[in-house]
């Protein structure tokens, strides 16, 4: 009706924010909040709930007046979103959230929470989200590669409206599925336009998705999950030495590395020009396959080079991209300094 809203973190993916306006929600009740900031959202939810004269104190059950949308792990910059306290913020104050597990699924779940913590003393993950104390329920069998919310175990949280598990991420094939109550399921199947305009998935991409799952929860999985953690946690002690060393020669720096834990890592090289230079050298004379992602799709000055570490990486592999990386950003250094020694005369 009128007076229901969404709330969207700042920084979700463009197909949710498409989603968004499929909606058919009025734009002025769509509001954004600092990107995993709990309490601005609890600020820009607590606004909304004023604005709207709704009860802030508890889920009402005709259904949600205020829908909250985040991601698990961020797709640009391969952050984890603090679920849990922006699902016990939202229960507390009468809405519910949406949750996009396209980078969480086969990536993390219930055997390996320890992987979305940092250990280069450069995350806050650990102080956030709390994952010692996951929220209880009956269902806690032990599954790795559900996603960020099962290795939270907050698959069941009362203000869970529903999540997003797309496939072709992890678990390498196309589709995607909505996880939710019986009665949200039944309103998508009737009143989903994307869903009842489209044809349905062959049967071979519904035997390649089976055959996925049983290899991303099973020991083929928890194999990979294992690998991919251990070049993380290599890449990014190498590449921060790397940036540390070349900030000791050049104090204003601003070149980088993102504070993920996940595979996606994200080096900040500033300005669209230098970004994709960078980019286009490594993969010529590298042949390492990075890209650049370039302003407006993340923030003016905010520029990056966006890295993916797989299973079948190996450490020779991440030894030599953090050479590379780190050989081209000194020379961009030098060049600049040059720059400017030219521009002065």
């Amino acid at each position: 009706n009128g007076s229901d809203a969404i709330i969207v973190d700042e920084l979700v993916h463009n197909s949710l924010v498409m989603g968004v306006r499929m909606s058919r929600l009025d734009p002025k009740n769509v509001f954004l909040f600092r990107h995993n900031d709990v309490e601005d959202m609890k600020r820009v939810l607590k606004n909304v709930c004023q604005l709207s004269k709704k009860s802030t104190s508890a889920i009402a059950s005709s259904g949600p007046s205020v829908l909250i949308v985040v991601e698990s792990v961020y797709s640009m910059d391969g952050d984890i979103a603090p679920i849990k306290r922006i699902l016990d913020s939202a229960y507390e104050m009468g809405a519910t959230v949406m949750i996009d597990e396209a980078h969480g699924l086969g990536v993390f779940g219930r055997t390996n929470s320890q992987n979305m913590i940092l250990e280069d003393g450069t995350d806050v993950f650990s102080k956030i989200n709390s994952i010692d104390k996951p929220y209880k329920n009956e269902n806690t069998r032990k599954s790795g590669g559900t996603g960020v919310l099962g290795a939270l175990n907050l698959e069941h949280h009362p203000a869970l409206f529903c999540s997003v598990h797309t496939f072709g991420k992890a678990a390498g094939c196309h589709g995607a599925v909505v996880a939710g109550s019986s009665n949200l399921i039944s309103y998508l199947v009737n009143y989903a336009r994307p869903f009842v305009y489209s044809t349905a998935l062959p049967p071979h991409s519904l035997v390649t998705i089976h055959e996925s799952y049983e290899s991303m929860l099973g020991i083929e999985g928890e194999r990979r999950r294992k690998r991919v953690f251990q070049l993380v946690k290599l890449f990014r002690q190498k590449m921060l030495a790397g940036l540390c060393e070349l900030k000791d020669k050049a104090p204003s720096l601003e070149f980088e590395l993102l504070p993920s834990p996940s595979p996606i890592q994200a080096v900040i090289v500033p300005g669209n020009e230098r970004c994709i230079s960078i980019c286009n050298y490594l993969r010529n004379s590298g042949k390492l396959d990075v890209y650049p992602i370039r302003s407006p799709t993340v923030a003016k000055g905010k520029e990056r080079i966006r890295i993916i570490l797989h299973s079948h990486n190996d450490e020779k592999e991440v030894h030599y991209l953090v050479e590379s990386l780190s050989k081209i950003l000194k020379q961009s250094i030098l060049h600049q300094n040059l720059d400017m020694q030219v521009s002065k005369l």
